[in-house]
């Protein structure tokens, strides 16, 4: 993956008030921590963080005037809307130490086609272990050769030299079955739980109160 050099500017005045400021200069508030170092406040362009995060970038490199520093994204918060970044957290990473960060999969081709057969993916993503430099910036999985019944696990996708797995190798990562057996499991369920249970509300990412940090 590659790493993106930022210019960032220390903010050492904080509070709501302040992030807006900057924000409405075009300016985006993080924070830096780790290594056992204190936590740093800065502020970057907030277009040009936005446009290497767009691209799937994780890795940063801040530029504070003569000195550099390689670190993670560990968190990006929005606003009400969930429209645009409010705030990002970085974390300091040692380039020569192995760091465990999620990495996108990308599945390549398309079953032979099979009247009521479905395939399911069910993974976007696996955690992997690697040095900061040899984080891929994704992982692709072929998936054409697959029959009905059969499925794809973690432990079958390549990885490239240096980068190891953790996420527990028989995870199912993609499955070819028939639609019908699927509906089967899901009524089976169904008929197990709770009729009056609520239906869970999952939402795909809310504002970070603490944004204005």
């Amino acid at each position: 993956m590659k790493i993106v050099t930022l210019s960032a500017e220390q903010r050492d005045a904080l509070g709501s008030a302040n992030a807006r400021r900057l924000r409405r200069a075009g300016r985006l508030p993080v924070n830096l921590y780790g290594m056992g170092r204190p936590t740093v406040n800065f502020s970057l362009d907030a277009h040009a963080f936005a446009l290497g995060f767009a691209r799937g970038n994780r890795m940063f490199e801040l530029e504070v005037g003569d000195q550099t520093q390689v670190c993670l994204l560990k968190d990006v918060q929005y606003d009400a809307l969930g429209d645009h970044i409010q705030h990002a957290d970085f974390w300091r990473v040692d380039e020569d130490t192995p760091v465990t960060v999620n990495v996108a999969l990308e599945f390549v081709g398309v079953p032979v086609q099979v009247t009521g057969a479905v395939i399911d993916y069910v993974m976007r993503e696996v955690r992997v272990s690697c040095v900061p430099r040899r984080i891929p910036h994704h992982l692709e999985i072929e998936v054409a050769g697959l029959q009905v019944g059969e499925h794809i696990e973690a432990k079958d996708i390549a990885l490239p030299e240096g980068t190891a797995l953790v996420d527990p190798p028989d995870t199912t990562v993609a499955t070819f079955h028939y639609k019908h057996a699927q509906a089967m499991e899901e009524d089976e369920e169904t008929t197990e739980g709770d009729d009056d249970a609520e239906p869970e509300v999952i939402t795909e990412r809310k504002p970070d109160e603490g944004s204005d940090a």
